[in-house]
């Protein structure tokens, strides 16, 4: 499939808006820990440009274990990428795990439902919501691209009722809202089955600045520093902006930074339809 957007310029504009390198190669691990257990971790954003489904879903096929433990912190990622792990998960013979360490938050959050039992430390964090996506176009390219992420919002809602049960439009609602978890909220909601203890403190390190409503506790910020305005306008160019419209945004910001709106603004300037993920 020829993908045009993935190309090492946007490639390079998504690891700025992420706060990463993009040569990291410690997206996902699998280690056999015996004959019989497995263990995967996936410690780092989903998808492209880094590695993609495909690569994971290779590895996980050659895993004969009768028992596999997912390890997740993750800020999301790419909804397609997501899903094909979400599916191979669940097509996989063993019986799975899955443990939410730090974070999962949006598509992580639909992965971490692939467990068989998905369990959370006590002093992690499980965000659920809406897909996004970036588009440009008259009023009919907008039209469609609504319905389909209106065809993914409903995929990812079934995978959740799947799960919990709960009435369809609680669970909209709480798309909707953006709404973050902790893992005794999770469990009484029962998108997960139980509550892990845990002596270490988990913190997401991520840049969680692109959610509306990431607990301040989360934040981090990426990079040690605020982008410059002219590094703000560079980037929004680099995602496909207009040059009038990177202007404008940048212009938002203050002189020595941008401000939590912009920032919000830039993270949301992805090429492809990655769920916000």
């Amino acid at each position: 499939m020829n993908l045009s957007y993935r190309n090492q310029k946007n490639a390079e504009a998504t690891a700025n808006l992420w706060g990463k390198s993009i040569d990291r190669a410690d997206w996902f691990k699998i280690e056999a820990k015996s004959d019989d257990e497995a263990e995967i971790t996936i410690y780092d954003v989903i998808g492209w440009p880094y590695v993609e489904a495909s690569d994971f879903v290779r590895e996980l096929s050659s895993v004969k274990a009768k028992s596999i433990k997912l390890r997740i912190n993750s800020p999301g990622g790419d909804v397609f990428d997501g899903m094909a792990i979400f599916n191979a998960l669940k097509d996989h013979p063993a019986h799975i795990t899955t443990q939410v360490d730090g974070l999962a938050a949006s598509m992580a959050s639909v992965i971490a439902m692939a467990g068989d039992e998905v369990t959370m430390h006590k002093n992690s964090m499980l965000m659920i919501h809406n897909a996004w996506v970036v588009v440009a176009g008259d009023r009919n390219a907008l039209a469609s691209i609504t319905d389909v992420l209106a065809k993914i919002d409903g995929n990812i809602l079934d995978i959740y009722y799947g799960k919990t049960g709960h009435g369809k439009r609680e669970l909209k609602a709480m798309m909707d809202a953006e709404t973050w978890l902790t893992a005794e909220d999770a469990k009484e909601f029962k998108l997960i089955d139980a509550v892990l203890d845990s002596e270490t403190r988990a913190k997401a390190q991520f840049d969680l600045r692109l959610f509306a409503k990431t607990p301040d506790g989360l934040m981090v910020e990426a990079g040690g520093r605020d982008l410059t305005r002219k590094e703000t306008e560079r980037a929004l160019r680099n995602a496909g902006a207009s040059r009038d419209f990177a202007r404008s945004i940048a212009a938002k910001g203050a002189v020595d930074g941008v401000d939590m709106d912009v920032i919000q603004e830039i993270m949301k300037l992805k090429l492809a339809i990655n769920g916000g993920k």
